[in-house]
């Protein structure tokens, strides 16, 4: 998230009379995020979110506010979003499509203990099996292909050891999704980017953390995961190797990007504990990873060397999912897993 375009408080009082919320209080920029731009909006019924999308045609962003109102009806913790008077769930605001949708309670964590892990490995499973029931299907605009399609308009920026990595795992990625074990692995509407800025947590003074004692005063629920907008079709234990590639990983510059086994592990059983991977999920999850890492590495390349232009924005280093991807690929080989140490 991210303010790319500037509103006034006259402009957004107009937007907000096509809704039964009350009178507006106040609003401020959500600083968080590169692709959309977002405020908190404060009325006297309650917080929300104005999602103002940058890039999104209404067609696009109506797929994925239907597919988020699908969740929020069942038993998927994430944002709803509002239905305007005159019963649209997406309106034109700037010129570009914008919506509302709740905020969920809570803040993001930096620092997850493995029992934050586990509360993110439930509540991704969950949101798998509630997009099972999804008739609708739309690629991930952030898939395999857009990887290499996008690969070519960042080689000049890369140096010659990097390009070779980046052509290495483009040529064992393409021959691992021509493997029988890819081709009947589950899929679904995926999150497709479940980082530590994308759920959301809540203090609980009764739960008891026995996992970690070095953040034992520190104790919080899962209260939802938000920003659905890079959702699509694709396979399941993809959107689980993304979110174990930031969750369960050391952050300490010495061993940064390796994982921490008993975060890797808390999260899988959470995950496991809702929807049971098959085996194939469980052979083909070093290969994700590997996968996962590599779409990072080149759309935060991508958005480093080609930024465009928002207050607020802040782009994140490629470098950390560069140093995540020879991890990956140093546990492991295709059809040569390793557990994670």
């Amino acid at each position: 998230m991210a303010v790319f375009s500037k509103i006034s408080h006259s402009e957004l009082e107009d937007f907000l009379k096509n809704y039964k919320l009350g009178n507006l209080l106040g609003f401020e920029g959500i600083q968080a995020g590169i692709e959309n731009t977002n405020y908190f909006i404060f009325m006297s019924s309650g917080k929300y979110v104005l999602t103002i999308f940058e890039k999104l045609s209404l067609n696009e962003a109506q797929f994925y506010l239907e597919f988020m109102l699908f969740l929020s009806s069942r038993k998927t913790l994430c944002p709803m979003p509002i239905i305007s008077s005159s019963g649209q769930v997406i309106r034109i605001f700037k010129g570009k499509p914008a919506t509302l949708v709740t905020a969920l309670e809570g803040i993001t964590i930096e620092k997850p203990t493995s029992e934050n892990c586990y509360q993110v490995g439930r509540a991704l499973a969950q949101t798998h099996l509630d997009a099972t029931e999804f008739q609708n299907v739309k690629p991930n605009c952030r898939g395999f292909e857009w990887c290499k399609t996008t690969s070519s308009q960042i080689l000049q920026f890369m140096s010659e050891d990097q390009k070779k990595l980046l052509s290495s795992e483009i040529e064992e990625q393409t021959v691992f999704r021509k493997s029988s074990i890819f081709k009947i692995l589950p899929t679904a509407m995926v999150h497709g980017d479940l980082f530590k800025d994308n759920a959301l947590f809540r203090k609980d003074f009764t739960q008891k953390d026995t996992t970690d004692k070095q953040q034992s005063t520190k104790k919080y629920q899962l209260s939802g995961l938000i920003d659905f907008y890079f959702a699509g079709t694709d396979v399941l234990c993809y959107d689980l190797a993304v979110a174990l590639n930031d969750w369960a990983i050391s952050t300490d510059e010495v061993t940064f990007g390796s994982f921490k086994k008993n975060f890797f592990d808390k999260m899988v059983s959470g995950y496991e504990s809702i929807r049971e991977l098959i085996p194939e999920e469980k052979k083909a999850l070093p290969m994700m990873l590997r996968g996962a890492a590599l779409r990072f590495w080149i759309s935060r390349l991508f958005d480093w060397y080609q930024p465009r232009e928002a207050s607020l924005l802040s782009p994140k280093n490629p470098e950390q999912f560069e140093m995540i991807l020879k991890k990956r690929r140093d546990e492991t080989n295709y059809g040569n897993e390793q557990n994670p140490a």
